[in-house]
């Protein structure tokens, strides 16, 4: 073999390795699901799965120098459970995905072979000019190359390091989350399931309740449910569900967090509060992208508080979004950004003409100012449920209404879900005013519910807002 031949070949595998790496990517469907196929030079054998925007799985799995990507670009979950319907055994699944994949696999090497010995065709033009000899040559030497890679990466391919991958960015904590995936759902459908016969034993324990801490009158002007910090828990949906429909409940206020990432995919999760017959304010926190936010928007009943005053059922909230909720980064802001959103939030406050009558946020940080001004400040953020009096303000955070989602499934110690029911009442100036508020936190699996009732008396000048008594009862 001469150098101008040498040369040829060797610009016939460089072309035909370009062509693929630049234009063998295909695009295919599978019942539900859009996916884009890749492959590049790389110096070690990768498979890479890219779930945009959580993050990507790798692993190392054949011996060939080759990068194999998948990138999952749409799912359309109303054709998925279609085909789960379709297909309701794992079995039966798991042989249609196969086949399909398959098929599409097939399609994929077929392409790259293809555009590898026209690469390898134009490799050889490049050193030979347009003779039909080298340019057929040089076709031959790029599909032969390819076909050789292929079968080597076929062949020493390792399905079983999928089971152990490398997970990246948002898709780090998949490790756990995989782990504990069975169990996820049926412990929350279990925990759903028992919502119905919780909220009737919340009935008769309020009434007990009321019997040693009775309310200034039987029934509150206003009455309002605090949640926060749901985090994809639908049991949270039908906790709220099943106290809407026993209490006379005005108004629900989520202090954010509905979501972990903030994906449209979570978004279908939040289908549970489309029965709502009561208007549900919603202040995003740092978990919520405005890709919830919108989904949000579109429920009849939902008022998404992003900035600025809102009445509702005569009740007057000034509320603030966290200001990662403007993005789709879940990270707490950082110092410069919470104290310009304070800085507008105690701006609003001061510019009310009508004084609101209490303050939403997701992260207590943002209100701190108001502390001594705002009547009462409702919050999340922290998994930590509190209620106390600051400087004539009454602090309250609900907790977590979705016991910390997934998360909480993992901790050592349980977490309860929880929530606040605030009883309104009217002065004579027909001001509303907190006179009591309810504590419900329910423990998953085991060990049922706690109801606890604070009761919150009109304070003189200079006085305390907060009442001593308390009272605390399990059901």
């Amino acid at each position: 073999m001469n150098r101008r031949t040498a040369g040829a070949a060797a610009m016939a595998i460089v072309m035909s390795l370009l062509c693929v790496g630049f234009f063998g990517g295909l695009d295919f469907h599978i019942k539900g699901m859009d996916i884009r196929t890749e492959a590049s030079f790389c110096g070690q054998g990768i498979t890479e799965i890219q779930i945009p925007p959580l993050g990507s799985i790798t692993a190392h799995t054949h011996q060939t120098p080759i990068r194999l990507r998948f990138i999952l670009q749409g799912i359309d979950l109303d054709e998925v459970q279609q085909l789960i319907g379709e297909v309701p055994s794992t079995e039966g699944l798991t042989a249609f995905l196969k086949v399909e994949l398959g098929k599409s696999f097939r399609n994929f090497i077929g392409r790259c072979l293809l555009l590898a010995a026209l690469g390898g065709a134009a490799g050889a033009t490049l050193i030979c000019g347009r003779q039909f000899r080298p340019v057929l040559w040089g076709s031959a030497t790029g599909l032969l190359f390819s076909s050789l890679l292929v079968s080597m990466t076929l062949l020493s391919y390792q399905t079983e390091k999928l089971k152990a991958p490398e997970y990246h960015g948002a898709l780090r904590a998949a490790p756990w989350a995989i782990e504990m995936a069975e169990t996820l759902f049926d412990r929350y459908s279990l925990l759903g399931d028992r919502m119905q016969v919780i909220a009737a034993s919340l009935s008769t324990v309020m009434e007990k309740v009321n019997g040693l801490m009775p309310l200034e009158q039987e029934m509150a002007d206003l009455l309002v449910l605090h949640v926060s910090d749901i985090h994809n828990n639908p049991a949270a949906h039908r906790l709220i569900q099943q106290i809407v429909n026993n209490f006379p409940v005005d108004v629900v206020i989520d202090t954010g967090d509905i979501t972990d990432c903030g994906t449209p995919l979570e978004g279908r999760l939040l289908s549970g509060l489309a029965d709502l017959k009561v208007p549900y304010v919603f202040v995003p926190g740092n978990h919520d992208s405005p890709e919830i936010q919108k989904i949000m928007a579109a429920y009849p009943t939902v008022r998404v508080l992003s900035e600025g005053l809102i009445d509702v059922q005569g009740l007057l909230i000034l509320g603030m979004a966290d200001p990662a909720s403007s993005s789709r980064s879940i990270s707490p802001p950082g110092p410069a950004a919470v104290g310009m959103f304070r800085d507008r939030l105690l701006k609003q406050w001061e510019d009310a003409e009508r004084k609101p009558d209490l303050v939403a946020v997701h992260n207590f940080n943002l209100a701190e100012p108001l502390v001594g001004k705002a009547p009462l400040i409702l919050y999340g953020h922290s998994h930590q449920y509190l209620i106390r009096e600051d400087r004539r303000t009454v602090l309250v955070n609900a907790g977590t209404t979705g016991g910390a989602g997934l998360r909480g499934l993992q901790a050592a110690k349980e977490i309860p879900c929880s929530a606040v029911l605030l009883h309104f009442k009217r002065n004579e100036k027909s001001e509303l005013r907190l006179v009591a508020a309810d504590t419900i936190k329910v423990y998953n699996w085991e060990q049922g519910f706690t109801l606890e009732r604070k009761i919150f008396r009109e304070a003189a000048a200079g006085e305390s807002p907060v009442a001593a008594q308390t009272s605390k009862k399990r059901g």
